[in-house]
């Protein structure tokens, strides 16, 4: 809820206001928006109902009502701190719901002509520069600025470590990694990036400073107890749902992100996988690229198929994260049965296939 020290509701608005700030804190958002409308149908001028509406319905992933919404606080002319908070909502409504990153720019742009000291505004200024347009040292200054404002904000540290690693400056991205994890020890995108950063730079066989897995080492170097532990990990969280046939001819995704755990069954010819709402197969995580990878559907002579996984979209760039398949970075690869491939912190599958009968099964 906004911070303004006032809010000129009462009796029965006030009531409704307060079910929907409920609501929303127990994740029903939909509830949430129908007691926000309750409210505005009696008082539309209240930019603070206006700008809950908002954050309502971009956590139901209706982006362009909520930015709706956002432009209809802002027009009920909010005290300055307040409307520097709405443009920076609507910059990450822009960027991270619909990949809109000039017109996100643009936002957090008025957030900081506002208050030139928002911190989260100037690290969101970086992604949208970083994941959006790839302008590796302009992101790396929005980092900056940031940094200077709030030295312990580890996601501008770790951020900064991704701009650093398009720039191949490999050290530099550690450190940045380093940094984020001392203030945030249990930052997964951090360790995964460092262990990128690490295996790209060559540095990988080297003697870590550390313990645990996922901090410092790339994959390469892991002795047997590491892998088996990697293993266990990566294969655990994917709980097959009730009543599932995996003896079916069509392969099987069991995808697990921020959204929880689904199946895809595959049919297609290709599918593209990432960010972007427009894919085939939506990764729903600000750590993954928006073209992340394509599955191309592989005939083979027997007449049998198989799905090939290739990192990035076809002819584009490689992902950020790039892929990794059962422990190990790869570029291209054949899916097979049990596969499980990570495509960043917390997002990952399970392929699931059945030996498929070519097109004359007929006995000799």
């Amino acid at each position: 809820m906004l911070d303004t020290g006032q809010l000129p509701l009462s009796g029965e608005p006030l009531l409704w206001f307060q079910q929907g700030l409920l609501s929303a804190t127990q994740k029903e958002y939909e509830q949430a928006v129908v007691s926000y409308d309750c409210v505005l149908r009696v008082r539309p001028d209240c930019f603070d109902v206006w700008y809950e509406r908002g954050l309502a319905l971009e956590n139901l992933g209706t982006y362009n009502d909520a930015i709706a919404s956002y432009d209809r606080a802002l027009q009920l002319q909010p005290p300055k701190d307040v409307a520097c908070v709405i443009w920076q909502n609507r910059g990450d409504a822009q960027q991270y719901g619909l990949g809109q990153y000039a017109d996100a720019i643009a936002s957090y742009d008025r957030a900081l002509q506002v208050n030139s000291e928002h911190y989260q505004a100037w690290q969101n200024r970086g992604n949208a520069l970083l994941y959006g347009f790839n302008q590796y040292a302009e992101a790396i200054a929005s980092y900056d600025r940031a940094l200077q404002l709030k030295p312990d904000y580890y996601l501008a540290w770790r951020n900064r470590g991704n701009a650093l690693i398009e720039l191949t400056r490999y050290s530099e991205a550690i450190a940045s990694y380093d940094r984020a994890l001392e203030i945030e020890p249990n930052d997964q995108a951090a360790s995964y990036g460092r262990s990128c950063a690490l295996e790209r730079s060559g540095l990988a066989y080297k003697q870590p400073t550390t313990n645990p897995v996922w901090y410092g080492r790339g994959y390469s170097e892991l002795n047997p107890l590491d892998e088996a532990a990697i293993e266990a990990n990566e294969t655990s969280v994917f709980i097959a749902h009730p009543g599932t046939n995996h003896t079916q001819q069509q392969p099987i995704f069991v995808l697990e992100d921020e959204q929880g755990t689904r199946e895809i069954t595959l049919e297609k010819s290709s599918y593209s996988i990432g960010r972007d709402p427009k894919s085939d197969i939506c990764l729903h995580s600000q750590f993954v690229s928006r073209q992340h990878a394509t599955l191309l559907k592989i005939l083979r002579d027997d007449g049998t198929y198989i799905y090939q996984i290739v990192d990035g979209a076809l002819g584009g760039k490689r992902s950020t994260n790039g892929l990794m398949i059962n422990g190990r970075k790869h570029r291209a690869w054949d899916l097979a049965h049990d596969d499980v491939v990570v495509f960043g912190p917390q997002v990952r599958a399970l392929y699931f296939t059945s030996p498929q009968p070519p097109l004359d099964s007929s006995p000799d």
